[in-house]
């Protein structure tokens, strides 16, 4: 939310719980991988590694894309950036893990937002200059798990993005 209508909500209404809904979570996590592979890519550039930086480049549309959306191509794709790049490829594992947080239920979301707040803070990804996007992702979250975890929604059917468990697992980094 932004900073203006946070201020004017809190003055107006002081009891109110501040949400943020799945479309603008999962945006900010995409802002926040796309930053991430745009450094990677900068530094790919700047050693002389032309086609890393190339396949760095066009990796874009398969990081941003639902795990179970993605192309043949783009499974490639992620399977040669889970081979050469694992900084990039963890940050593609969290954002698609923070996905799978609005497509279970309700007591199951609680459980995978605390665990995904854990990874998230441990996983050494800092970027050089954060943007809103990576200062708001985290920052928004950890809000929300404290006013008490996501708001109940309707249970997707779909399949889980590759690497993720049911509730509690762990990665390393």
């Amino acid at each position: 939310m932004a900073e203006s209508i946070a201020v004017a909500v809190g003055e107006r209404c002081p009891n109110a719980v501040r949400c943020v809904d799945p479309f603008h979570v999962i945006q900010l996590a995409t802002d926040a991988l796309d930053e991430i592979r745009r450094e990677v890519w900068n530094q790919a550039r700047r050693a002389g590694h032309k086609q890393a930086a190339k396949d760095l480049k066009g990796a874009r549309f398969a990081l941003w894309k639902n795990a179970h959306r993605l192309t043949e191509r783009q499974q490639h794709k992620l399977a040669q950036i889970q081979q050469t790049n694992k900084p990039l490829y963890r940050a593609y594992l969290i954002s698609q893990q923070l996905r799978e947080i609005y497509r279970v239920t309700y007591e199951e979301a609680v459980e995978l937002l605390d665990a995904w707040l854990a990874w998230a803070r441990r996983c050494r990804l800092a970027l050089r200059n954060p943007s809103p996007a990576g200062a708001g992702l985290q920052e928004g979250l950890s809000r929300q798990a404290d006013a008490g975890a996501p708001q109940r929604g309707a249970r997707s059917s779909g399949p889980r993005p590759v690497g993720c468990r049911k509730a509690k697992w762990s990665a390393a980094g």
